[in-house]
């Protein structure tokens, strides 16, 4: 069997939610899992490029302006003429690749492709199922469209903003949001913490600015780190951001505390494996990979729009704390610091919350669209979701 899932490379979250996917319904199926960076291919390389500068820009130096961006687009219906117009984006590439290369389903792990391919159904030009997998644990109206036969949502909440909003109850599933197989398995924190070269009972603190380096005041977290007057230590990954970087080892140079800088890294399973605690923006496969860790986190100037939600969740459960300024980050980490027992009641929100099993079900939800039955995926679970966090 083959699937096709249509991504992009708008931050790193969606790219990681298609191979997380991808590698499941390898390992299980035995099939061809392809990823498919929709706006590169199919709209063209110069928009996909603009595009994506105009918003990490955009999150960077005016993250307001962005959150209106956002709570517009939440208010356009999957019918009006705006929308439509999007949806024809990349439409005639979309349409004869499924004809060339015959997916047997469609992933969605964008909003925009699940536009596209609701309307091209909605033509009569194409028969392949499609589900979509939200990515973040807010509903918003961009990921919604008539002709989409399954969604796989993160959350209860967003399984209820769905319906909310007119989608049928059995076509939503709450998997949980995929993230990839090395997360899930258990590591020797004592061997990882002799690797890293940490001391054993002073606190890590795991700075992430995220792929992009889009978390807003990386600069004042590490001051506040770099001269919090608690023993800690601390581990800063600032993505593919080199001018960051060098930014970064100059203001912990002299700092008392001990510190590990980072660009890209693809070890953030072993990082968090070592953390006590997770300093970040609030992006949505973060925040599961935390999770799933057991990692409370300390969020700090999350993009406005989806991540404000993603903090809202965590938040009302218990999983983390948030910061809005350095005074904030501060008060936040003194009182973590001084009482352990809260980062432990922390620990046990992210616990209950995670969920390990999310690449699997979505996988299993794509197998049941086929109509076939790959035996190693076992019984296609039911599509009316049970109630979840």
């Amino acid at each position: 069997m083959r699937l096709s899932i249509l991504s992009c490379n708008y931050g790193g979250g969606h790219k990681r939610v298609g191979e997380a996917i991808a590698a499941e319904w390898e390992a299980h199926t035995g099939g061809r899992a392809e990823i498919v960076d929709y706006f590169a291919r199919f709209v063209h390389p110069v928009f996909d490029a603009v595009t994506k500068f105009s918003y990490i820009q955009s999150v960077r130096r005016a993250p307001m302006m962005y959150g209106m961006f956002y709570k517009v687009t939440g208010d356009i219906r999957p019918d009006s003429l705006v929308q439509r117009a999007i949806n024809r984006m990349g439409m005639e590439r979309l349409d004869r690749y499924l004809g060339d290369e015959r997916p047997d389903v469609v992933c969605c792990v964008h909003c925009t492709p699940a536009g596209t391919m609701s309307d091209l159904k909605i033509a009569g030009r194409t028969a392949v199922p499609c589900l979509t997998v939200i990515t973040d644990y807010v509903t918003h109206s961009q990921w919604i469209h008539p002709r989409v036969e399954r969604y796989c949502v993160p959350n209860a909440l967003v399984r209820d903003g769905l319906i909310e909003r007119g989608i049928a109850p059995e076509s939503i599933a709450v998997t949980g949001l995929p993230i990839e197989r090395k997360f899930t398995r258990p590591l020797d924190r004592r061997a990882l913490m002799a690797k890293f070269g940490l001391v054993p009972d002073v606190p890590v603190m795991l700075v992430m600015a995220g792929a992009y380096a889009m978390l807003g005041g990386v600069g004042d977290v590490v001051r506040v780190l770099a001269r919090f007057p608690r023993p800690l230590q601390g581990l800063v990954v600032c993505g593919y951001d080199r001018r960051l970087e060098e930014q970064v080892r100059a203001r912990t140079a002299r700092s008392p505390h001990p510190f590990q800088v980072f660009g890209y890294v693809d070890n953030v399973e072993e990082l968090m494996t070592v953390s006590d605690l997770l300093i970040t923006k609030a992006g949505g496969v973060t925040v599961s990979e935390a999770l799933e860790k057991r990692l409370p986190m300390l969020i700090y100037r999350p993009i406005p729009g989806q991540e404000e939600g993603n903090t809202r969740f965590l938040l009302d459960r218990g999983a983390a704390l948030a910061a809005k300024g350095p005074a904030d980050l501060h008060a936040a980490l003194e009182g973590l610091l001084r009482l352990p027992e809260r980062l432990a009641a922390m620990k046990r929100a992210a616990a209950h919350l995670a969920r390990p099993d999310a690449a699997s079900a979505v996988v299993r939800h794509l197998v049941a669209l086929t109509g076939r039955r790959a035996e190693a995926i076992g019984e296609p679970v039911p599509v009316v979701p049970s109630i979840t966090p």
